[in-house]
């Protein structure tokens, strides 16, 4: 059985495939909807990307949990705006029509992320098998509930993120060709989101908030 899973490197994507839970390929594709048309065979894509919007002035629960969860890597978990946020012009106007209307602001990454959000919400209305995930979420639950104390971004936090998925079983290859030029962060982050699409077909997977509708939930 195969899975996948994907993540953003540089406005493409990053995609891990799985086979019977263990590494089967990587590859680079440039948009979400070229990525899934590559994994026919995939039971599952894990994206970490959000699927699901919240209406105006509204918060996700999924992401307040997901914040919780992570502990002290809760900055990872940036609060899902609304599509009207994402359809402003500039990030200056979001605010503004955030501030305008007394709510919350949107944060630079998110509103740097827009497009690619926005590229993902018709691919997975449209393909039941797009899950969203949140790879720090996963690495806790892989790491047996522990919240990781090292950011991806350190020497520290990427090999611990290795060594965990070697643990599950997930031995990436130390030259994965194209795929290979990517930020370590980014395949880790690909090759987690694979393993919780994995957990998903298999029915073992964590959903936050429990019991909610595909679209709008962190599985993990």
């Amino acid at each position: 059985m195969e899975v996948a899973g994907a993540d953003v490197w540089k406005g493409q994507w990053i995609v891990v495939v799985l086979a019977d839970g263990r590494f089967h390929r990587a590859f680079v594709a440039k948009t979400i909807e070229a990525a899934i048309d590559q994994v026919p065979n995939a039971a599952a894509v894990g994206i970490d990307m959000p699927i699901g919007l919240p209406e105006p002035g509204k918060k996700r629960p999924a992401d307040e949990m997901a914040r919780a969860l992570v502990g002290p890597r809760w900055q990872s978990v940036f609060m899902t705006p609304s599509l009207d946020l994402l359809e402003a012009e500039t990030h200056a106007q979001a605010n503004e029509l955030a501030v305008g209307a007394g709510r919350d602001g949107i944060s630079a990454q998110a509103y740097a992320l827009r497009k690619l959000i926005l590229q993902v919400q018709p691919v997975a209305r449209r393909d039941s098998r797009a899950y969203e995930v949140h790879p720090e979420v996963s690495f806790v639950h892989a790491n047996g509930g522990v919240p990781l104390p090292w950011s991806k971004s350190s020497w520290n936090g990427i090999h611990l993120r290795r060594q965990i998925l070697v643990s599950r079983g997930i031995s990436l290859p130390d030259d994965l060709g194209a795929p290979g030029g990517a930020g370590c962060a980014d395949v880790l982050d690909a090759a987690i989101a694979a393993w919780s699409a994995d957990r998903i077909v298999a029915g073992k997977a964590v959903r936050l908030p429990e019991g909610s509708a595909r679209a709008g939930a962190i599985w993990s």
